[in-house]
């Protein structure tokens, strides 16, 4: 209900309308929170969540809020109003939230309030926090709101002030425990590292409520108490809500409760006394931290105990310190006066918690630490500029770091409102010392948010997009309410810790913390050297959102940027208002005496001796001051070179070079005197200077002096180190400490040596050095690797350590000879010496990348010898695609060991390859790997890594019109390829830089037509790529925004903005004609646009006026003709080749076809065969008989272009995703270019050849069943598609898409006879699909309003029994296909509330029996009587209980990790049947008995199955094993079978157990046994002995189908079989070389 337009503000903040009756009771400020539980989270973020509406009834009056805007965070701005008795007391607020379904109302959650002790004549606010579910038990939706009663009218006299006590709410910004609680009430469904313990005792509770009547009556007595304790009611509501059997803590809670009774019964002493307010801030913060403690406690006690060791003693502590202060509270106010209760209780310390803290934190960091994070970007002391110089300098950004406005004329911009300065600078003119020198200072003040120092050293490791991480990450270091904002935002969205869009980052992980975080001091963040973030290209987004979004962020944010005016940085800070410039000589202006500071301070030793008074005078040294120009880096040079002693000259001579210059030098000069005197003009001496020199500069990573001496061994001047580094050390880091790497002491040296005309004859060529370091790193390499580099002992230990043994210089050589080839052109020797080096080295390679931890792609450094040799070299080329491609199959050969690389990577690849065929003859005593991916016949028929990134542009291909030639187009290269040998026939490059709009082949294939983007057109002989004639220019009379070459090379074909479609001829540039089409109005100016290939015909689609629409427009119709049926964005559409359908594609990855003539839609694709990932082309093939789509889920699916269904399995792309598609003339081949610019070439028939029904996919499975008779499985694929498979063939027999409807949820069940699967989905309804008849499909959709644990369906398929957390069980009548159950049980029996956690029928349907975690019994239930609990029976459940009833009816099994029974079952009674099974395997994931019901399996959180003889309780074998938790389990009807899958892969795995299973040699290890975890395999094997060592490991692409033992088999993809019965490991594992034996590790290089 709106409040009337009249309104008033009145002091408390709420506003009263005129038409108010005279009592009322107004609810205004209502806000909520949505906090879902674990399960929730894991689906909320598969779909958006619905909103929501909240009715308040009281009096007999209901009033609503309008629909939310929001679902996380709604708020709504009505009042509502009541009219109110005259005496308001003891009526009952009731509150119901509604969520809308199918278009209806349906209610959410409900809950009651009394409203007590309101006075007319003075407004009560009252603070209410609604957290009870209608029927759960998990606390989902809270609601903040405030009440007041009001006789007051529009012209009444305002109330007291102090009648207003503004009281806090756990949602507003407020003391920072209670920001603590607001996380605790999120955390309670939250990490599954912390699930609750979930225990009860009623005393608890018996506790908890008087100590909130105490405090309901302290407030109404003394108004301050009110305000005091309004946190703490918050903060009650947690704590009633946790349970647990700790007795230490209810004896602290007991204390608690002793405490208050004793302030309540000392009421006489406080009523009256204002001089307590102090005390009941002390009391309050006491109770909260005390509450905050317990509340942590329950919720890490589990975690903490596995986590933190000693935590417990440390724990005891904390509650007998929280005792001893309730007891001193106790006491003060029990005998005390009023000042003595002050004196005593003021005393009182708050206690730390940091212990728990730290333990609740953990769960933070598993998700922070994957996050982006640079090395080398961070601020360094040694580099900060000397104390008390550049005072004014840093007094001013200091000043501007405070928040304070700066008013100076040399500023630029708008100073007095900007968070954003930006320091200019050339270089030497100390930016960078100042920067860390600010730094420096402000971090003791602990406001210094984050610092970046680029360097163009460490790009790589640092790149700009690393910069926007590193602030939050650094942030939530330092703030604990960031860090869970950041967290949160994380959980959300796991793939934004990967994210490298700058401006995604920087609206995910700085502005949407800022928006739930308050900082209310300023804040430092200094970013240093913006010049040297990459080129221009690499440094554009950073600046852009630098310039144009970082002012978005609180104005307390500070930001300082160091950098050089370079161009494009100057021009966007130029465009931009919303920052400070300053320019560093305005900045130091105050400064000058700074110089003069520095050089007396490096001067202070040597004029400390007498010896030096001679030339060493004051004189000179003002001198020298002069001579620095004012450049703070010059005089640090100048006096370092000076003083610096150096053989061969003196100090007094070295200063005279400097001051005999005749003018104020700049940094060129300096330097040119340093080496004309270090160096000379001998030209050997500076070949060897210009050979370390070089060096240095070619560097990716800096060496140390020791790695220079190596790398000079395998040049031509051997002591060029020797004879060049002693000399520089006043321009050069390292020279005198040998540890650390040799580097610039300023950029500006490094600019200096590679400009010729700067630097003369000292000048640095880097092709030249880049090719010398690459033949030393290849040198290097030759000479060093070897097998077992590192010595390792033992396969069975995995190295952590062995840097240290590996030398520099051929860590170097290893990680970053392959990036040099970028920098020089093709040269034969140096690719001799890689073919060498990959005949002799390759494996020894790969095993030091192991030890140094290389994190790239192995093979993104093999593909950079591709593109470098690929014109010149094919040899080399086909060499480096076999290793591309090896390593690509076997996960880079990654296993994070170095003997493994040679144990376990190499017997997987396979025999055709290269590697194989080189290597694997060296070695033996080796895993013998049997797996048909090793020799699958793959569609993929060629990959042309011709194509990589030579260009700047997309790359482009087409077939000639005879399907001979492939032409390849890459911004202005063109190269054709031979089609049959995929060779490359000519390369030629546009002189011209114009991109390209269109190109298409004569009808004859004699030449290629090119048309520009100015609509020049040239022509291109086919033979050798040169240009036929001259550019023929077509000038249109419109805007053009499409055009076209028309198939017959005849015309170009234009479309203009206002819808004009033009014909120019190809040959003459002469227009031909011209025709409007009408409507093109309808469509945006940013639509996309199609030509059909005759350019007969137009589609147009994409912008916000034209919806989910496609217009076409043909030459017999200029109307549009307008498709409709999408219901998202359009992104793509094409023309059939015959113009007789067109397709198109959404971003819901639907794929339509269309008849062009009847404007009909022929087919959509469904969801289940749909890509998961955008679309981004399509393509036709000339037959017109297949359409190819290719989607960022790096996959090309082909499709029946007349019904839309897949004609084959996924083809795969490792090679970035499809960006564009062509089929080749004759439709036998389709060409996938990539976004990493490699061209895939399909053999399209071997592709449809190939059986695709495999049920193994990439995709989430969220729940898996396999049938009773073990025939099918079922499997919830993504969260919208259900499909069942044959189990013999893993066979998809059919699929349901629930696209329209909810996701789907993870408990499914087969009808006895298998004909009807039945299914929850998120929204709590029961889907029953007939999946052979699926007329007859329909949904049970009145019955639960919580999640629904199990699913039964009775022996005849007639019932269908569900138990959900709304502690409900409901009984369906199925046959009756109504939606309404025909029995609902309550379970919630007795003190305290439970439900059941599984449940089953019993004796033919008459009974049901089902078990309660938190009461750990089990119950039996007769449907028949009016009362339906038969039976109660103790025993100890927990939540990952599992109940199966034996074939026969006769016996029961229970399961959970705390123990395992089986039961008989007479006449409704369960009595135990023999003892509990034994096991120590973890949670309970599945249970099943055999069809003779004489044995039982269950399958374990350890990935083990182990089976039982019923009868005697015995083991049956040994534990199955594989490397997936069993969620599911039968055995076949023989018996002599059993089945299980998992949710990791839904892959079928049978086990043979017709005999006893034995002992396996070998396992996988768990890192998780906890049920609910999927708990991925790492591919690691491990011995079953004690020491359960490493034996080998297995690539993850050979991991689905890895076969365990013999009598294990795995369903639906290729198997992996190993043997290792000749397989040398161990201390014995260097015998698996035939070579000689490995020198030990100290004569390592």
């Amino acid at each position: 209900m709106a409040a009337s337009e009249h309104r008033d503000d009145s002091p408390d903040g709420i506003q009263r309308t005129e038409r108010e009756p005279k009592n009322t009771l107004i609810i205004s400020n209502i806000t909520g929170a949505l906090y879902l539980t674990t399960r929730q989270c894991l689906l909320s973020s598969k779909k958006k969540a619905g909103v929501f509406l909240v009715e308040f009834e009281y009096g007999g009056r209901k009033e609503r809020t309008p629909w939310s805007a929001s679902t996380a965070k709604p708020i709504w701005s009505n009042d509502l109003i009541f009219p109110c008795s005259n005496a308001p007391s003891g009526e009952i607020l009731t509150i119901r939230v509604f969520y809308e379904k199918k278009g209806k109302e349906k209610l959410r959650c409900e809950a009651e309030d009394v409203v007590v002790n309101l006075d007319v004549s003075k407004p009560l606010d009252k603070v209410i926090r609604v957290s009870k579910w209608v029927n759960g038990t998990v606390p989902d939706l809270h609601l903040d709101f405030r009440l007041t009663i009001s006789s007051l009218g529009f012209n009444a006299s305002k109330p007291a002030a102090s009648d207003h006590v503004a009281l806090p709410t756990v949602l507003e910004t407020s003391p920072p425990t209670d920001h603590a609680f607001d996380e605790i009430h999120r955390l309670e469904g939250g990490v599954d590292a912390m699930q609750p313990i979930g225990e009860s005792l009623a005393t608890v509770i018996d506790n908890v409520d008087p100590v909130f009547k105490i405090i309901e009556d302290i407030s109404e007595i003394h108004p301050y108490a009110k305000l005091a304790f309004s946190i703490v009611t918050a903060a009650y509501t947690v704590l009633k809500a946790q349970r647990d059997r700790d007795d230490k803590v209810n004896d602290l809670i007991t204390t608690m409760r002793e405490t208050y009774e004793a302030i309540w019964a000392a009421k006489e002493k406080w009523e009256n006394a204002d001089s307590l307010n102090a005390v009941w801030d002390k009391v309050s913060d006491v109770t909260m931290d005390c509450c905050n403690f317990i509340s942590k406690y329950r919720e890490t006690k589990a975690f903490t105990l596995r986590a933190i060791q000693n935590v417990a003693s440390k724990t005891d502590k904390t509650i007998k310190d929280f005792e001893g202060q309730f007891e001193d509270i106790k006491g003060a106010f029990q005998t005390l006066t009023t000042e003595n209760i002050h004196a005593a209780v003021i005393k009182i310390r708050s206690i730390q918690l940091e212990l728990l803290d730290e333990v609740q934190d953990l769960h933070v960091q598993v998700n922070l630490n994957d996050m982006i994070y640079p090395r080398g970007a961070n601020f360094d002391p040694k580099k900060a500029c000397l104390p008390d110089t550049r005072e004014h300098a840093l007094h001013v950004l200091q000043k501007f770091a405070s928040g304070l406005a700066l008013h100076d004329h040399q500023m630029q911009g708008n100073s007095s409102n900007s968070s954003v300065l930006w320091i200019k600078g050339a270089a030497g003119t100390g930016k960078s010392f100042i920067a860390h020198r600010l730094v420096q200072l402000w971090q003791p003040h602990g406001k210094m948010g984050s610092s970046f120092f680029f360097n163009y050293r460490t790009q790589k490791d640092a790149p700009p997009h690393s910069l926007i991480p590193k602030f939050s990450q650094d942030l939530a270091s330092a703030c604990p309410a960031w860090k869970h904002a950041l967290n949160a935002i994380i959980e959300r969205n796991r793939s934004l810790r990967y994210e490298t869009s700058i401006l995604q980052q920087f609206d995910s992980l700085l502005i949407q913390p800022t928006r739930a975080v308050f900082i209310p001091h300023p804040i430092l963040f200094v970013i240093d050297g913006l010049d040297e973030a990459g080129d221009r290209e690499g440094r554009s987004e950073l600046i852009e959102v630098l310039t144009t979004r970082f002012h978005e962020l609180p104005s307390n944010f500070r930001f300082v940027l160091f950098s050089r005016p370079e161009r494009d940085i100057a021009d966007a800070f130029a465009s931009s208002s919303h920052h400070i410039s300053l320019d560093m000589k305005d900045l130091c202006t105050a400064d000058d005496g700074d110089i003069e500071r520095l050089v007396e301070n490096k001067f202070k030793p040597l004029k400390a001796k007498p010896e030096n008074a001679g030339w060493l005078t004051d004189k000179a040294l003002s001198h020298l001051v002069l001579k620095s120009g004012g450049l703070m880096v010059f005089a640090g040079t100048a006096c370092d070179y000076i003083i610096i002693p150096i053989s061969g000259s003196t100090f007094a001579g070295r200063l005279r070079h400097i001051l005999e210059l005749d003018r104020v030098p700049k940094m060129d000069t300096l330097y040119s005197v340093i080496l004309q005197v270090n160096i000379g003009s001998d030209r050997q001496a500076i070949a060897q200077f210009q050979t370390v020199m070089g060096r240095m500069v070619c560097l990716r990573d800096p060496l140390p002096y020791d790695a220079y001496l190596a790398l000079d061994r395998h040049g031509v001047y051997q002591d060029a180190t020797e004879t060049t580094l002693p000399f520089m050390a006043s321009i050069l880091y390292g020279v005198q400490d040998r540890e650390n790497p040799i580097s610039p002491i300023h950029k500006s040296f490094t600019d200096f040596l590679i400009d010729q005309n700067r630097s003369l004859d000292y000048h640095i060529s880097q092709p030249d050095h880049y090719s010398s370091l690459l033949r030393d790193c290849l040198s290097e390499m030759a000479k060093n690797l070897r097998f077992n580099i590192c010595g390792i002992e033992s396969s069975y230990v995995v190295q952590d350590s062995v840097k240290p043994i590996l030398s520099p210089q051929l860590r170097y050589a290893c990680r970053f000879w392959a990036e040099h080839l970028v920098d020089i052109p093709y040269d034969s020797a140096i690719a001799a010496h890689i073919k060498s080096f990959f005949e002799t080295s390759l494996l020894d390679w790969f095993q030091v990348l192991n030890y140094i931890g290389y994190d790239d792609p192995l093979y993104d450094l093999v593909a950079l010898t591709i593109r470098w040799s690929q014109w010149d070299d094919m040899v080399l080329t086909e060499i480096s695609t076999e290793v591309e491609a090896c390593l690509r199959q076997t996960d880079n050969f990654k296993t994070k060991s170095g003997p493994h690389v040679y144990l376990s990577a190499l017997p997987y690849v396979a025999p055709t390859n290269w590697v194989h065929r080189r290597y694997r003859h060296q070695f033996h005593h080796l895993p013998v790997v049997t797996s048909a991916l090793l020799t699958e016949h793959n569609p993929l028929e060629k990959i042309l890594f011709h194509l990589a990134r030579d260009g700047r542009d997309s790359i482009r291909t087409r077939y000639s019109p005879n399907g001979a030639q492939i032409l390849a187009a890459n911004g202005q290269i063109f190269v054709l390829f031979d089609s049959t040998s995929y060779e490359p026939v000519w390369k030629h490059q546009q002189s011209d830089n114009t991109e390209l709009r269109h190109w298409q082949f004569s009808p004859d294939g004699s030449c290629i037509y090119l048309l520009g983007q100015d609509l020049e057109l040239e022509v291109m002989q086919n033979m050798d790529g040169t240009c036929r004639s001259s550019p023929i220019r077509i000038h249109p009379t419109e805007g053009v925004i499409h055009a076209i070459i028309s198939l017959d090379c005849r015309y170009v074909i234009c479309v203009t903005k206002q819808g004009g479609l033009q014909k120019w001829c190809a040959q003459t540039g002469e227009h031909i004609n011209s025709s409007t089409l009408s409507d093109f109005e309808l469509f945006d100016d940013s639509d996309k646009i199609a030509l059909s290939p005759d350019g007969e015909s137009l589609l147009r689609w994409g912008g916000e006026r034209s919806g989910y629409q496609i217009g076409y427009w043909s030459t017999e119709s200029p109307s549009p003709m307008i498709f409709k049926g999408h219901t998202a964005r359009i992104r793509g559409a094409i023309c059939s080749l015959d113009n007789a359908r067109s397709f198109s594609y959404d971003d819901d990855c639907t794929i339509r076809a269309w008849n062009l003539h009847s404007v009909q839609e022929i087919w959509h694709s469904e969801v289940h065969e749909q890509h998961i990932y955008p679309i981004e082309c399509l393509a036709a093939s000339p037959d017109n008989q297949l359409v190819a789509s290719g989607s960022d889920d790096l996959t090309v699916r082909l499709w029946d272009a007349a019904n839309g269904h897949l004609v084959c399995k996924p083809l795969q792309s490792q090679h970035g995703s499809p960006n564009t598609l062509e089929f080749s003339p004759d439709g036998e081949r389709l060409i996938c270019i990539t976004t990493e610019g490699i061209a895939y070439v399909w053999n399209v028939e071997i592709a449809i050849s190939a059986p695709h029904h495999y049920a193994g996919c990439s995709q989430a499975v969220f729940a898996v069943k396999i049938s009773t008779d073990s025939s099918l499985m079922a499997a919830a694929v993504r969260s919208d598609v259900i499909q069942i498979q044959e189990t013999k063939s893993a066979r998809v027999l059919a699929r349901k898409s629930l696209r329209s409807g909810a996701d789907t949820f993870e408990v499914l069940a087969f009808s006895p006879q298998n004909s009807i699967l039945a299914y929850v989905d998120e929204t709590r309804c029961i889907g029953l699909w007939h999946w052979q008849t699926p007329a007859q499909d329909h949904h049970l959709s009145e019955g639960h309003t919580d999640d629904i644990q199990s699913l039964c369906f009775s022996p005849s398929a007639e019932l269908l029994l569900s138990a959900s957390d709304d502690k409900t069980m409901q009984v369906w009548d199925i046959r009756s296909g109504t939606a309404l159950p025909t029995h609902e049980i309550h379970t919630h029996r007795g003190p305290l509330s439970d439900h059941a956690f599984a449940a089953v029928f019993a004796e033919s349907a008459k009974r049901i029996v089902s078990a309660h975690f938190l009461n750990d019994i089990l119950r039996v239930w007769d449907l028949a009587a009016k009362e339906p609990l038969n039976q109660t029976i103790d025993w100890p459940s927990g939540q990952d209980v599992r109940l199966a009833l034996s074939p026969n009816g006769g016996r029961l099994l229970s399961a959970s990790s705390r123990g395992i029974q089986l039961w008989n079952m007479i006449d409704g009674r369960l009595s135990k049947f023999g003892h509990n099974l034994e096991a120590d395997h973890g949670d309970v994931c599945s249970v099943s008995f055999s069809p003779d019901s004489c044995m039982v399996a269950v399958g374990f959180g350890d990935k083990a199955i182990q089976i039982w003889d019923v009868d005697t309780g015995k083991k049956f074998g040994a534990p199955l094993h594989s490397h997936c938790k069993a969620r599911t389990l039968a055995f076949t009807p023989d018996g002599r079978h059993i089945m299980a899958a998992s949710k990791t892969d839904g892959l079928l795995h049978i086990w043979d157990i017709a005999t006893k299973p034995s002992t396996l040699p070998w396992k996988s290890k768990v890192a998780n046994t906890r049920w609910y975890s999927d708990d991925p395999w790492d591919g690691w094997v491990y011995d079953t002995g004690p020491d359960e060592s490493r034996l080998f490991w297995v690539p993850e692409r050979f991991r689905p189908g890895f076969v365990w033992s013999d009598k294990h088999r795995v369903i639906g993809v290729p198997e992996t079989r190993v043997d290792i019965s000749d397989f040398a490991h161990g201390k014995d594992w260097t015998k698996c070389w035939k070579g000689p034996t490995p020198l030990s590790s100290d004569s390592v290089s």
